[in-house]
């Protein structure tokens, strides 16, 4: 009997579960790789990229890349002593005092440790910037790498800087660095290979005088932030093929015809070493023989959606709009309105939490201290490190994550309650939400922007954007956010995938009678001069009129407080943001929904367990703004089954 070869095997079973619908995502399938994979003997390394920056290419390319590895010089003599972490300062290059051994014993934060940027890349990029301005920084390179311990011809450094981080805070940051040993160097005393990959390694601070100012805000402001486009990303992976062509006889391969991949062209050892991994739409693939037998570097990039690079622009255009490119100074163009304020609240009974506006307007007293907030970093319990935990978390699981901030009421009426309030026009009362959500971006957390929506829609028509005598927003607001979250869903990649055949939803106008949560918390004799507000809803139905219900098995999943449940399991029903969000997309999603949870919904989907999660493409979280200030309960570390 004819054997058939085994690359032809693999890649009919492969082809079999794709055409089942079984086909795990790429960012799962390079994970899943990756946990095998070793730097000095692999012959494929794969990388995900979910931020395209020029420093996370950079990373991506040059950080622990077998293509990259160098034999050991045959005639290398070792020192006749051990050198000790203390004698390794390379001459000064590196701080003395800042050497440590392991990154934990640094004080770069977890948030600056999840920045790397490539040394020897990154020297590149600032040579061609400003040369002369780089020069000091490219001589600590040279010093650590040109350290010969005794060897005068050797051609191959025994040790390099890998890796560069930025750390402490705006204005004042060090450059701390990672230098990697060869694995040949076993002269170390003291010295611990810390992710155990053959290469023993250590930390040290450089001196602030050999890099100015200037040169950290182009590494942040440009190398470490701007996001490139698909075009600009492919032009990176040619030109690192170019240059690596000399050193490692590198050809990049047509993905076009290299999807997926490995596919029947592939060497067998190749596809043998893969062990059944399959990436389905690879944006580079480069292959090497800098040793005459082939390897391969594989990257998959997720481009920046144009909704969080449109985002990110508007972020910084109105800091320099309304704050002249300072937070503080924005802050101070909203002083009066926040002076009116203070004293509203100062001068409000204890424990009332109704407040009565302009208009028939009523606010609730948590909406107002969140004005107030400040800078939602500086507080004790900053949102921040679960939010991007949770959008990591999830990610390498391969699903997306939205997070949607629900604007509160004083944002949207401001002239309610002060005369010193801006007009819609701005400036914003609240900029270091603004700030806020620009650091997310920053991180990698792709946010819908609420805000300016309801702004230009706030005065059309007859429905305010929040009921009048409550906390939540209208049947209006939640069209709107529903639609602006329905246009980002789509043009997900797999989006099409999971819809087929959409489903043309109908809908319903109803009226129902609410009497408001804040009016509820004014005293009775103030209560009494608001009757009950009478409101319109689009009830969802089916296609065949029977009301919309949200499914469980979808692939998208709703995470979210009170604000997902108004006009959805009461008043109207069937008229919440999920019914919408449906509506919109052609498709059921699921909801999981508890009063004031926001921060804490994330263990509920938890408990669903490891099956239901796995099955979910995109999860969208969303919170009430006011609970991004002085939370009742900590902004917890949520672990993803």
């Amino acid at each position: 009997m004819r054997r058939i070869p085994l690359t032809l095997l693999i890649l009919l079973a492969l082809s079999s579960l794709a055409l089942s619908g079984g086909l795990i995502s790429d960012k799962v399938a390079i994970g899943r790789f990756n946990r095998s994979y070793n730097r000095l003997s692999s012959r494929v390394m794969m990388r995900f990229i979910e931020k395209p920056t020029l420093a996370a290419l950079d990373y991506a390319a040059y950080h622990a890349n077998v293509m990259l590895n160098q034999p050991e010089p045959e005639d290398f003599v070792r020192p006749p002593e051990p050198l000790s972490l203390e004698e390794l300062s390379f001459g000064g290059a590196l701080s003395p005092p800042s050497l440590r051994d392991r990154i934990e014993q640094t004080p770069l934060t977890r948030e600056e440790i999840s920045s790397p940027m490539a040394w020897s890349p990154m020297m590149d990029y600032l040579a061609e910037w400003n040369y002369d301005e780089s020069l000091e920084l490219m001589m600590v390179g040279a010093k650590v790498s040109g350290e010969k311990w005794g060897n005068p011809r050797l051609s191959i450094p025994s040790q390099s800087i890998t890796t560069a981080y930025l750390h402490g805070p705006k204005g004042k940051e060090e450059i701390w660095v990672k230098v990697e040993f060869k694995p040949w160097v076993e002269f170390l005393k003291g010295v611990d290979d810390e992710d155990k990959d053959g290469f023993p390694e250590i930390y040290g601070r450089i001196d602030s005088r050999r890099y100015s100012r200037r040169l950290i805000a182009r590494l942040k402001g440009h190398y470490l932030s701007k996001l490139l486009s698909a075009s600009e990303v492919e032009d990176y992976f040619h030109e690192l093929s170019s240059n690596w062509y000399e050193k490692y006889n590198t050809d990049m391969l047509d993905v076009n015809l290299n999807r997926p991949w490995p596919n029947l062209q592939t060497e067998p050892e190749i596809v043998k070493e893969l062990g059944g991994i399959i990436v389905r739409n690879p944006t580079a693939i480069i292959k090497g023989r800098p040793f005459g037998r082939p390897i391969y570097n594989l990257f998959v990039v997720d481009p920046p959606d144009e909704n969080m690079k449109a985002n990110i622009e508007r972020w910084k255009s109105e800091l320099q709009r309304w704050g002249d490119g300072s937070w503080e100074r924005w802050r101070e163009r909203i002083s009066g309105f926040q002076k009116d304020i203070r004293d509203i609240l100062s001068k409000l009974p204890k424990g009332a939490k109704g407040i009565e506006g302009r208009n028939g307007f009523l606010f609730f007293r948590g909406s107002l201290e969140y004005i107030l907030s400040g800078d939602l970093r500086k507080q004790r319990n900053d949102p921040f490190p679960a939010i991007v935990d949770y959008k990591n978390r999830l990610g390498k699981k391969g699903i997306d994550m939205l997070f949607v901030i629900v604007p509160a009421k004083p944002e949207l009426y401001p002239e309610k309650l002060s005369d010193h309030a801006p007009d819609r026009n701005g400036p914003y009362v609240t900029p270091y939400t603004r700030k806020f959500l620009l650091e997310l971006a920053e991180a990698g957390v792709e946010t819908i922007d609420l805000l300016p929506a309801f702004m230009r829609e706030r005065d059309q028509g007859d429905e305010p954007i929040y009921m009048k005598l409550d906390t939540h927003w209208s049947n209006r607001a939640i069209r709107i956010a529903a639609h602006l979250i329905a246009e980002r869903i789509k043009r997900y990649p797999w989006f099409k995938e999971v819809c087929r055949s959409p489903i043309r939803y109908r809908t319903r106008e109803v009226e129902v009678v609410r009497l408001g949560d804040i009016r509820g918390m004014l005293p009775e004799e103030e209560r009494i001069k608001y009757p009950p507000m009478r409101l319109k809803a689009q009830q969802v139905l089916n296609p065949d009129g029977s009301p919309y219900r949200d499914d469980k098995s979808s692939p998208i999943v709703i995470l979210g407080d009170s604000f997902c449940g108004v006009f959805h399991f009461e008043d109207c029903k069937h008229a919440g943001i999920s019914a919408h969000i449906a509506k919109e997309i052609g498709m059921p999603v699921d909801l999981i929904m508890a009063y004031g949870s926001g921060p804490r919904i994330r263990k509920l989907f938890a408990r669903r367990g490891k099956d239901a999660i796995r099955s979910k493409r995109l999860v969208i979280w969303m919170t009430a703004a006011r609970d991004l200030y002085n939370y009742w309960a900590p902004w917890e570390i949520v672990p993803v089954p």
